[in-house]
């Protein structure tokens, strides 16, 4: 498909040159010029489609379009993965993933979700404000508020939805979030229609500036922050940050994703980290799909909270009951997490020495602190390309290009992970060392040509 030949006469302002094969240049454009450019706006369906296909079409040509390939085995540490551009199953070591603890694949957890199965069937049949509630459900979210140290919780069938459900729930006409730049997209999506102000990432002073603005215009202010920053690996500064709300009389809500499991003494997450009581937080946010193992999220605070959402999040009261072997499997992995710390301190370990490699070697990691390693290009192209150089190579990573972050930060995201052994994690760092080379080699002979 080829762009079509009326875009630059709808809206003189866009115009796309083409690659050899008649089609958007994937090689010249990024996602933002062809989904979310406000000149699209003016654009009737049709033509955004076409547009959009025409690089995505371009983009398949060149193997950048990863989402084809497919697993074929478990989220393991290395993962059968077909790819269709070679036409096979190629074994890779796999730094793509969020499950830091390997828990979706220890045998209790998966024992939990095939009992489950058996007992409940495969789906619940009805939302929890209906008919679709189950013990499973009623025992998980016990087990959450009791391991976060709170009153009550509420699960919800993804994470996604629990940010968008709790914020669209909780925010009306005079509220206003107060939400961290770097937030997650989820965040994002759940303030998009909500009065909200941003500041700048994990900087007290931003913060403190925009709750002030806010302070005479809204009769309530929450601030949302990550606990551990999805890209960055690094840690919010929750001591700074509780203190400005309540020095402010603020709400505070904390996404505990990728945090709980990972950082802390118990591994309970960013109030166990920093050694403060829950009512720290006051709206807690999580998942159950990355240290965890399973799918799903929750959000845990006083009952009168957890009450009014149950009613309040849309997206909670209309959605049939989340799946119940996901549940169970959870609740087991709650349970082990706790008492396992060996798990913990191998994922550590490894963070440890994948750090000492990577800073040896001269990379930018920005300010990651945890499992999540962001090695920081700030090339689109070389991203895209190493990316695809490491997965052909047999290491499993995820570009990250714009506009998921700034051109400026664009990078490659390698997670590690507790099971990992130090053979795999030196695979991951020699893979990457040779992908960058080479595509600095491509660059220069394509610069000298």
């Amino acid at each position: 498909m080829t762009t079509p030949s009326n875009t630059s006469k709808i809206n003189d302002k866009i115009n796309f040159h083409l690659s050899d094969s008649g089609r958007i240049d994937s090689k010249k454009y990024t996602l933002y010029e062809v989904l979310i450019d406000p000149r699209l706006d003016k654009l009737s369906l049709e033509e955004r489609l076409a547009i959009f296909n025409s690089f995505y079409e371009d983009a398949d040509r060149n193997n950048f379009i990863s989402s084809r390939r497919y697993v074929v085995n478990s989220s393991a540490v290395e993962r059968n993965i077909f790819d269709p551009s070679i036409n096979q199953v190629v074994r890779v070591v796999n730094f793509g993933s969020n499950d830091y603890l390997n828990m979706s694949q220890h045998p209790r957890v998966i024992n939990a979700a095939i009992q489950a199965l058996e007992t409940y069937g495969a789906g619940s049949g009805a939302s929890c404000i209906t008919t679709g509630r189950t013990k499973v459900k009623t025992d998980l979210e016990e087990e959450i508020a009791e391991t976060f140290g709170r009153e009550k919780a509420l699960v919800y069938p993804a994470g996604f939805m629990t940010n968008t459900g709790v914020l669209s729930g909780l925010l009306r006409s005079n509220d206003i979030a107060i939400v961290d730049m770097l937030a997650h997209a989820s965040i994002m999506d759940g303030v998009e229609s909500r009065n909200k102000i941003f500041f700048r990432h994990n900087d007290m002073r931003s913060l403190e500036s925009a709750i002030t603005k806010s302070s005479s215009q809204y009769a309530n202010k929450i601030v949302v922050v990550d606990g551990v920053y999805s890209m960055d690996g690094d840690i919010a500064n929750l001591p700074e940050i509780s203190g400005l709300c309540k020095k402010y009389n603020c709400k505070l809500m904390v996404d505990e994703a990728h945090a709980f499991g990972v950082i802390g003494k118990n591994g309970l997450g960013i109030t166990d980290h920093f050694s403060m009581p829950p009512n720290s937080i006051d709206i807690l946010v999580g998942t159950l799909s990355k240290a965890i193992g399973s799918a799903g999220g929750f959000v845990t605070g006083n009952k009168d909270l957890i009450n009014y959402l149950r009613f309040a999040s849309r997206p909670y009261f209309f959605t049939t009951a989340p799946f119940i072997p996901a549940m169970a499997a959870a609740l087991e992995s709650i349970r082990i997490i706790k008492s396992d710390e060996q798990r913990r301190k191998n994922l550590w370990t490894n963070i440890g020495y994948f750090k000492s490699k990577v800073l040896g070697g001269g990379f930018n990691i920005g300010p990651a602190e945890t499992a999540i390693f962001p090695i920081i290009l700030g090339n689109h192209n070389h991203v895209i390309k190493a990316a695809q150089i490491m997965g052909s190579n047999g290491v499993l990573v995820l570009g990250v290009a714009y506009p998921a972050v700034s051109k400026k930060q664009t990078r490659i995201r390698m997670n590690v992970s507790s099971e990992m052994i130090q053979g795999q994690l030196d695979k991951g760092y020699d893979e990457l060392c040779n992908a960058i080379r080479q595509v600095k080699l491509e660059e220069l002979a394509n610069t000298t040509a």
